[in-house]
């Protein structure tokens, strides 16, 4: 299936898919991300995201039948672009079949190529999904933030996770 996956960058003209996607799989996503993340997901918010002369690139993730599954974003961390933040979410259906590990691999050398030397990813303590993620795809923990993430059901540590290119 992964051969068979469509990953281009987004644009404004993306912004119903996305909106559509998270409309879809809020639930799911509300497991793993807080509250207020969540209530950000707005017409307005996502569109602003999408333009150019932002510091964040957003990645959609497509089965070949047009279908959204995923999306990843690379969020700018300094202004030589040499570090960013990377966050994804995958479509609850097609969890477990390795397709962000797939992506997040691609998208590790796109931005090694383009310079980038540090990555960045935060997860709560118990989505061991993304922690094996990360770790299959050379990230190291960086830092435990006690009490950092505040779910709807529970208070998580946040494990913040750093890939460099010097790891290669």
């Amino acid at each position: 299936m992964k051969s068979t996956l469509i990953i281009r960058q987004a644009t404004e003209a993306d912004l119903r898919s996305i909106l559509l996607f998270e409309f879809r799989n809020r639930g799911w996503f509300s497991q793993f991300l807080p509250k207020q993340m969540l209530r950000q997901q707005t017409e307005i918010h996502l569109k602003r995201l999408l333009q150019k002369h932002i510091k964040r690139v957003q990645y959609l993730v497509y089965l070949p039948n047009n279908v959204l599954i995923g999306r990843f974003n690379g969020q700018i961390l300094d202004n030589e672009n040499l570090s960013l933040e990377v966050s994804y979410r995958i479509a609850k259906n097609f969890t477990n079949k390795g397709i962000a590990q797939y992506v997040l691999k691609n998208l590790l050398l796109v931005w090694a190529s383009n310079g980038v030397r540090n990555v960045y990813a935060q997860v709560a303590d118990h989505n061991k999904a993304s922690i094996q993620v990360l770790l299959s795809c050379g990230f190291e923990i960086n830092e435990v933030q006690k009490g950092a993430i505040n779910l709807e059901s529970e208070v998580h540590d946040c494990w913040v996770y750093r890939w460099s290119d010097s790891f290669v």
